[in-house]
């Protein structure tokens, strides 16, 4: 509607551009999900370096490749991950309960638990004090953490009305213990917790000696395992290291194909023979998999000798890698895979020309070059989504277009709308084919975008649907690069293809 113009003078009115910029997402975001000493369970966690991970989830452990994952995903110029920790049902919290001052029967008064489940809250201790400030009614409890002191909460009150009640200072800030008041019938200020030292947490545990598949596949209802990641729109891959039972790859594949905005990084089984590994890889077929053997051999920090690790963790980092130097129409291959000292097993060309028309992506050795990442494909048996590259193109462009195109939500659907689609998707699409992701000499060579009568008939008007068909010749990868050499000899000429 115009708008009214009652009085004389110079009015300004914002008029709408006929076009709204789209933007694209980003495709560096990883997803791991695996055991860890601490965290809280079937909860995303955005990491931004290891000493994050490392504060919030523990370091290295024995019985688990996830820290090894992650540490390799950063090192390999990864940027930033969501992580899940994940635990069987015996998963315990440590916990201590406190008594009251309550000279003849004391009474239970404070509840304190690890913030998280697992065995290193059986490492924690508390003192409790009186306060600093007003000894005679408050109280200070001090955390140490393998007897080291960690945290200090001091001047604390059991008085809900308090602005120090120990519920709301210690709860949701403390890095280490959560309380819970147990309101002592004991009269203050006898309520409060007695002065102790050394009273020990306990009843933690791990939760990994029963862990199952069905633990790291987790269920949608409940949003565990995979699904915990149904929250985060961010993230582009997903890695399961170590993991590599048919069970819980298939799992991950399917997650990825109904998310369609994920891609899947697996893991090999490790001390299998090149056949063994092109059966098992065969048992899958989707573009949203890729698939990567052998495993990588690293000096164990927590050893400090050689360790074979699962790929997939230095893999994400090196997708992040390309396609911050390169873009995501890359194929992330022809990578030096960082901190790998060796493989678990050299494979040979012959062993690749098997491999890699399965779609299992090799990492060799090269003299002179390091260990390199040399294979691009998907675990797909559709060929024109073999490659790595163009599954995430894809992904990437059906994301950044959907975002972008909000604002065309319960607009009328006439001409006027059509016309502001084509304007908005071809603009996105012309950046990408200036950056050298779409083939073509010509805009019209590289992609189309047609959103007019012709998909728009009557019936899809009255259905309350705008239909927009969008194509792309997305470049393809030099997989294989073949040099002519001709020799010239008096008018004889011989051909080598190489």
């Amino acid at each position: 509607m115009a708008k009214e113009f009652l009085r004389p003078g110079v009015f300004v009115e914002e008029a709408p551009v006929g076009a709204f910029p789209l933007e694209g997402v980003g495709t560096t975001t990883a997803a791991f999900l695996g055991v860890a000493t601490k965290g809280a369970l079937n909860k995303p966690k955005l990491v931004t370096n290891f000493s994050q991970f490392e504060k919030h989830f523990g370091s290295y452990r024995k019985d688990s490749h996830l820290a090894y994952a992650v540490f390799g995903f950063f090192l390999n110029k990864g940027r930033r991950c969501y992580v899940v920790r994940v635990a069987s049902a015996s998963a315990a919290i440590a916990k201590a309960m406190l008594k009251d001052r309550e000279a003849t029967t004391p009474d239970d008064t404070l509840l304190v638990q690890a913030l998280n489940e697992g065995e290193w809250g059986n490492l924690l201790t508390l003192d409790v004090a009186d306060g600093t400030k007003a000894p005679a009614t408050q109280f200070k409890l001090v955390v140490k953490d393998q007897g080291a002191v960690v945290e200090t909460w001091d001047d604390l009150s059991l008085d809900p009305e308090s602005e120090r009640y120990v519920e709301r200072v210690i709860n949701g800030r403390s890095n280490f213990i959560q309380v819970a008041d147990q309101k002592s019938a004991t009269a203050a200020p006898d309520n409060r917790p007695a002065v102790a030292t050394g009273v020990a947490l306990a009843g933690g545990a791990d939760g990994v000696d029963d862990l199952t598949d069905a633990d790291f596949i987790g269920s949608p209802g409940t949003k565990t395992g995979l699904f915990a990641f149904d929250e985060v729109d961010e993230i582009n891959s997903l890695s399961i290291p170590g993991r590599t039972s048919q069970t819980i790859v298939q799992a991950g594949l399917d997650y990825c194909e109904g998310r369609a905005d994920v891609g899947y990084a697996v893991d090999a089984p490790r001390d299998l023979e090149p056949t063994a590994v092109k059966t098992f890889r065969e048992n899958f077929d989707s573009s949203y998999g890729y698939f990567y053997y052998p495993w990588l051999e690293i000096n164990d920090p927590l050893t400090k000798r050689p360790i074979l690790v699962p790929p997939s963790g230095h893999v994400l980092g090196i997708f992040a890698r390309s396609d911050t130097e390169r873009g995501v129409h890359k194929a992330p291959a022809n990578e030096v895979v960082r901190g790998a000292v060796g493989v678990e097993r050299i494979v040979t060309d012959g062993e690749q020309e098997i491999l890699n028309p399965a779609g299992v992506n090799v990492i060799r050795p090269f003299r002179g070059r390091g260990i390199r990442l040399w294979g691009a494909r998907t675990m797909s048996s559709n060929p024109n989504l073999r490659y790595v590259h163009k599954r995430r193109f894809l992904m990437f462009l059906e994301e950044s277009i959907a975002e972008g195109t909000q604002w065309a939500v319960f607009e009328p659907n006439d001409e006027v709308l059509w016309r502001k689609l084509v304007r908005t998707v071809s603009g996105f699409l012309r950046r990408q084919f200036l950056e050298g992701a779409l083939f073509g000499k010509t805009e019209e060579e590289a992609f189309f975008v047609k959103c007019d009568e012709e998909t728009n008939p009557p019936e899809v008007r009255q259905a309350g649907q705008v239909i927009t068909e969008i194509g792309v010749n997305i470049v393809e990868t030099a997989e294989f690069v073949i040099f002519r050499v001709g020799q010239w000899d008096g008018g004889k000429s011989i051909t080598e293809l190489v």
